[in-house]
């Protein structure tokens, strides 16, 4: 099979599920098959690619707790973004990818936890509230990276591969390790990158 018969194949199942979105841009594309929840909470800008088997959800409730964000949009994809295969976006609040961001396979982005109380079971425990996670404009994550609540990543950002970002990174950083770590930051004056550490 060729890569023209996919690219069919990505616009005839767009098709049939693009209506279920809060929004959802001009030439935009869903690769068979997404694994979704709620869509309607849920926007896509223009020119956008989601890949294969990729699971893009908002949670609004889970072991009988409804979630109490009143937020019409919990998830906002931007424009010119490409969502590498199997990658997991799960929103209960806010997630905010910029523009022009390229992630690529199995990363991981997330605005909330599960509870984890010691006398209740898992599945009964509810997800905590109010969280988020703001992507800036032009942020490359690398495969395998996370992403966990409460983080914003400035703009030209990459994340490197296996990279779990538990907290802030700045604009024009690279980040590594688990958890991550600023090893370089561009150097305006001399227009390279420099290493941190």
């Amino acid at each position: 099979m060729n890569y023209k018969y996919f690219q069919t194949l990505g616009k005839l199942y767009t098709w049939t599920i693009r209506r279920k979105f809060n929004s959802f841009g001009k030439n935009s594309v869903v690769k068979p098959i997404l694994n979704s929840a709620n869509e309607k909470y849920i926007s896509v800008g223009n020119n956008t690619d989601i890949g294969a088997f990729c699971r893009i959800t908002v949670s609004t409730e889970f072991g009988g707790h409804k979630v109490k964000s009143e937020n019409k949009v919990r998830l906002k994809i931007g424009e010119n973004v490409s969502i590498g295969n199997n990658s997991f976006i799960s929103a209960n609040n806010s997630i905010e990818i910029g523009d022009n961001v390229i992630m690529s396979a199995y990363v991981f982005i997330t605005d909330h936890d599960h509870g984890f109380e010691m006398e209740k079971n898992l599945n009964e425990q509810p997800l905590t509230e109010n969280g988020f996670v703001k992507i800036g404009d032009n942020v490359f994550l690398g495969t395998k990276s996370s992403i966990l609540k409460n983080v914003s990543v400035g703009e030209r950002t990459v994340i490197a591969a296996n990279a779990v970002v538990t907290k802030d990174v700045p604009a024009y950083s690279i980040v590594a390790g688990n958890p991550a770590r600023i090893i370089k930051k561009y150097d305006f004056e001399k227009k390279e990158w420099i290493r941190t550490t």
